[in-house]
């Protein structure tokens, strides 16, 4: 020890600030809150030039918290005005219309032509602006009402769909069904 100034540099825990050394560096951290308030992180870091050295480290804390899981309505409800931001002028307008005449906007999922996943009733392949009605009775699980969710992971469909729930609206915290139906826009 004691060979020079950058030894005693290091000793001190400073960086090495001689003239012509080069450095570089890496770092990367993880983080978790489960909206509890209680989360934890950890990082790690590497870097070299004319001298090395690396580190790593953890540690964990608890506070106040709250936030959406992705299982829940109000998760997925939120996610709405994402999707729609990337729809065309015209169906962002007509998304923020029937919100105001009150229709219940719901997810939908078809299969990859748009149509009904489940089987269900005959119906026009999705598409923005489509709208589709059912005979009725109106009650979940029954072929003559059109459904929609606010819990899309839960259903079978290669697309999902943004729709408005027009008129009366039945069901439960997992599944919707109506007698009309608007196609809004593509969740992308």
């Amino acid at each position: 020890m004691g060979e020079g100034p950058l030894d005693a540099m290091i000793l001190r825990g400073e960086p090495p600030r001689a003239a012509g050394l080069d450095g570089d560096g890496d770092g990367s951290g993880y983080g978790y809150g489960d909206g509890s308030g209680y989360g934890y992180g950890y990082g790690y870091g590497y870097g070299y030039g004319d001298g090395y050295g690396d580190g790593d480290g953890y540690g964990y804390g608890s506070g106040d918290g709250s936030g959406y899981g992705d299982g829940s309505k109000d998760y997925w409800l939120a996610t709405v005005t994402h999707f729609a931001a990337k729809w065309p002028v015209a169906q962002r307008q007509r998304l923020e219309a029937v919100r105001q005449e009150g229709a219940a906007i719901a997810f939908w999922r078809s299969s990859e032509k748009g149509l009904p996943s489940n089987g269900g009733i005959e119906i026009e392949p999705a598409a923005p602006g489509v709208i589709h009605t059912a005979p009725g009775p109106l009650q979940t699980c029954h072929r003559g009402t059109l459904h929609a969710t606010l819990l899309p992971p839960k259903w079978s469909g290669e697309r999902w769909w943004i729709v408005a729930m027009h008129g009366e609206v039945v069901g439960d915290e997992e599944k919707y069904g109506c007698l009309k139906r608007e196609i809004l826009g593509e969740a992308l």
